[in-house]
């Protein structure tokens, strides 16, 4: 997983985290690796920026979810820009604010720039229908998807809108599978580095949604 976030954090010299991380938060970085590698195979250019957007030289991920306003640490994100498109910013951990108004963590999630400001300069969460691309993480290595997991994010998903919400995990699960499956909804079960072919799949589904928005 490490390969790949090095990868995506090409201009920044350090991190808060390295290989020896937990694999829960590696995971969700690893993810949102795969969202910037597509948003760059569908012709956007990626910039690694701080909280106040200048170019971050260390990169700080969250570990916990926080607000995307919060000041804690120089929380950095990824801005993602297409010709002609507004720009968008890629955030590990953030709340977003649901049709309920209630506040829901994204552990990863990709939102307009312009909104994302305004968040920042009035200490607001983002509103959910200005949220592209939402995706659910789960890290387990030995034990097994329970569907009750499934059923939260079919109910997480209501609340956010339905469009661009993914769940992936690491663990198969036929259950899950089947539930979500049944529901038309986007998953990938059993994603790792070591099941390249889930990856190109994954990323594929992530290069549609750019490629839709590209064209609104």
């Amino acid at each position: 997983m490490w390969d790949d976030i090095e990868t995506a954090l090409g201009s920044a010299t350090s991190a808060n985290l390295s290989s020896g991380s937990a694999g829960n938060d590696l995971y969700e970085c690893y993810v949102w690796a795969l969202v910037l590698e597509a948003a760059r195979r569908e012709g956007a250019t990626i910039r690694l920026l701080n909280q106040s957007g200048a170019p971050a030289i260390s990169f700080w991920f969250r570990t916990s979810p926080s607000a995307i306003f919060s000041t804690a640490h120089d929380y950095c994100h990824a801005q993602i820009d297409f010709p002609g498109s507004p720009s968008l910013e890629a955030h590990i951990g953030i709340y977003v604010s649901g049709k309920s108004k209630v506040n829901h963590e994204c552990d990863v999630a990709v939102v307009y720039k312009d909104e994302a400001d305004t968040c920042r300069a009035e200490s607001v969460y983002p509103r959910s229908s200005k949220v592209l691309l939402a995706i659910e993480c789960k890290y387990y290595l030995s034990s097994s998807l329970g569907v009750n997991l499934g059923r939260s994010f079919l109910g997480l998903i209501n609340d956010i809108y339905t469009s661009g919400r993914f769940f992936v995990s690491t663990q198969n699960s036929g259950s899950v599978d089947r539930l979500f499956s049944r529901h038309n909804k986007e998953y990938e079960i059993g994603l790792s580095p070591m099941t390249p072919d889930l990856e190109v799949r994954l990323r594929g589904s992530f290069e549609k949604i750019f490629r839709n928005f590209k064209t609104q």
